[in-house]
């Protein structure tokens, strides 16, 4: 008998439908922020590789300066603005994740999980995803049956938040900057 494997993917999604940045290294039940610190493109961002852009992550991730996540307690109409834009623009990974895991039913938990073994089971959510985007770039589309896109996995409210490191407050504070000067300019 074997054993099941959940395994994490590290996600970053553009615009059109593609999951462009993907990672599958770690089990299913590695925590989102430690995922992130181990990621290539993180370490592109913190050497500045992509300067006046960021990216959103879900209150699981860091606060970063290139890394913005919602406000915990929004205190101000700026704040709100942002959280709910926010929100709306996490919703299309999310929905992403729905669409592959409606093209391909052996990544969808109603079936169960994967059983194989976890390097097998990498390869396979690779696979789904490359050939997942060939089927958006030739605008393939769901069948019949799964097109129905589900809402992706949504975020755990009781998931704790994970520990700050003390090298991280810099970061964090830089973040908060970073995060301040998109709601002062955008959204006040």
């Amino acid at each position: 008998m074997r054993t099941t494997h959940p395994r994490s993917v590290a996600k970053c999604r553009n615009f059109s439908a593609l999951a462009d940045e993907f990672r599958i290294r770690y089990p299913g039940s590695t925590h989102d922020s430690f995922i992130w610190n181990n990621c290539a493109l993180r370490a592109k961002f913190a050497e500045g590789d992509f300067l006046d852009c960021h990216l959103l992550g879900d209150s699981g991730y860091p606060l970063e300066r290139y890394l913005l996540t919602p406000f915990a307690n929004p205190m101000t109409r700026g704040e709100e603005r942002f959280n709910r834009s926010h929100t709306k623009t996490r919703v299309l990974i999310e929905q992403t994740f729905g669409l592959l895991k409606s093209r391909f039913r052996c990544l969808h938990q109603s079936g169960g999980s994967l059983q194989y073994e976890p390097r097998k089971c990498g390869k396979i959510i690779t696979a789904c995803i490359l050939l997942h985007n060939r089927c958006v770039r030739r605008r393939i589309p769901l069948p019949e049956a799964e097109a129905e896109a589900e809402g992706g996995e949504e975020e755990d409210p009781d998931d704790p938040e994970p520990l700050e490191a003390a090298g991280a407050r810099q970061g964090r504070a830089a973040g908060q900057q970073a995060r301040s000067h998109v709601v002062d300019n955008v959204f006040s």
